[in-house]
């Protein structure tokens, strides 16, 4: 399947279901290394890290011709994850002086914002993207009739963008900081 013959409703709502996918995962692995039931770990109110979706739109249409070679896909995945992290932690700084996680304690990191231990996750989460959970989720996708994916999409959507824009707003005025206070690294001016 070529990711440009997809309608575009279809591509927000597989779009959507990994950031939800990326919300689990923070969560759970949150809950697991802090020892708490961690349950927001998005930038928003609602259950998105919507770093997740762009990371796998951005997989998926520059390295899926390559998924037949493990290994460069799994150093592609890593690079990709990685450089995501770094970018949004460099623009957290700028905006907020801080970012929502912390690495500083695991070794082979840099400034906090990256680390090889997560890095090297990325790859097997790339692996598991693109061999098992990609495949899965379009099918589930395209079980949606048209009329319904497209009412889901937009609906999504406009939710997103109200919760990013209220909390983007919060956030500048300094009415709220981080989410749940896990793991913020808060930068020395």
């Amino acid at each position: 399947m070529d990711f440009f013959d997809v309608e575009f409703y279809n591509i927000i709502n597989w779009f959507f279901i990994f950031s939800v996918f990326g919300y689990c995962l923070e969560c759970v692995v949150l809950s697991f290394e802090t020892k708490k039931i961690v349950t927001n770990r998005g930038f928003t109110k609602g259950p998105f890290c919507i770093i997740y979706g762009v990371c796998a739109v951005v997989a998926s249409l520059t390295i899926k011709p390559i998924m037949s070679n493990p290994f460069v896909l799994f150093i592609e995945c890593m690079i990709i994850a990685t450089s995501a992290e770094l970018i949004t932690a460099n623009i957290m700084i700028k905006l907020f002086g801080g970012f929502w996680w912390d690495y500083s304690m695991k070794p082979f990191n840099y400034k906090g914002m990256i680390c090889l231990e997560t890095s090297i996750g990325w790859g097997f989460v790339g692996l598991f993207f693109f061999y098992f959970f990609d495949g899965f989720i379009w099918k589930i996708v395209f079980m949606i009739p048209d009329l319904l994916a497209k009412i889901i999409a937009l609906s999504v959507s406009v939710i997103y963008v109200v919760d990013f824009s209220v909390c983007m707003y919060r956030r500048l005025k300094g009415l709220e900081s981080d989410t749940e206070g896990v793991g913020r690294l808060k930068v020395k001016n």
